[in-house]
């Protein structure tokens, strides 16, 4: 009898962590980055229709192996410094699309490290809304150089290549 109830119990424990911890926020098809017709990388931001981005920003990371122990460190050379920037517009924003390494001024731009596209970095772009006081989504388009060096023509990249028309289709049936 003790077994049966320490089992019962133990699964009611399992069963509310599980659902618990699946508890995520929503993911939608909203960033996508490609590279314009200046050579230049361009993205495009598309929160649902009456949203607004909010904790918008860029991040990259070096596509190379942790430091490991007893390595020597330091300052870390400007080769490897990490590119980003965040936006700082309380309001949030709406639809957009910019200059990745150059967003619109009145979005209070706040950026670090070398603003421009590198061969062997990842990058994420991303933001969320909210409703209220709570996080409604998060939309994001991780990618590299090379993600976007075998672009096709009008081809986007949100995650994986598609088509400008796919991304549209994409963007409209999450939300």
């Amino acid at each position: 009898m003790k077994v049966r109830r320490g089992i019962a119990a133990l699964c009611l424990v399992i069963g509310v962590g599980l659902t618990a911890g699946g508890c995520s926020m929503p993911f939608k098809f909203l960033v996508a980055v490609w590279i314009g017709e200046d050579g230049k990388p361009v993205a495009e931001i598309r929160p649902c229709e009456g949203d607004r981005a909010y904790s918008l920003a860029l991040g990259s990371r070096p596509d190379v192996e942790p430091a490991t122990a007893g390595t020597p460190s330091g300052p870390v050379p400007d080769a490897l410094r990490e590119t980003s920037w965040h936006v700082g517009h309380r309001d949030g924003v709406t639809s957009a699309v910019f200059p990745l390494f150059s967003p619109p001024a009145s979005w209070q731009v706040r950026a670090r490290g070398p603003q421009e596209l590198r061969p062997g970095y990842r990058y994420s772009l991303k933001f969320r809304s909210i409703e209220g006081r709570r996080s409604a989504y998060d939309a994001r388009a991780r990618f590299t150089a090379e993600d976007l060096a075998g672009l096709k023509p009008g081809e986007v990249w949100d995650g994986d290549a598609v088509t400008r028309k796919e991304f549209e289709e994409r963007a409209e049936e999450s939300c």
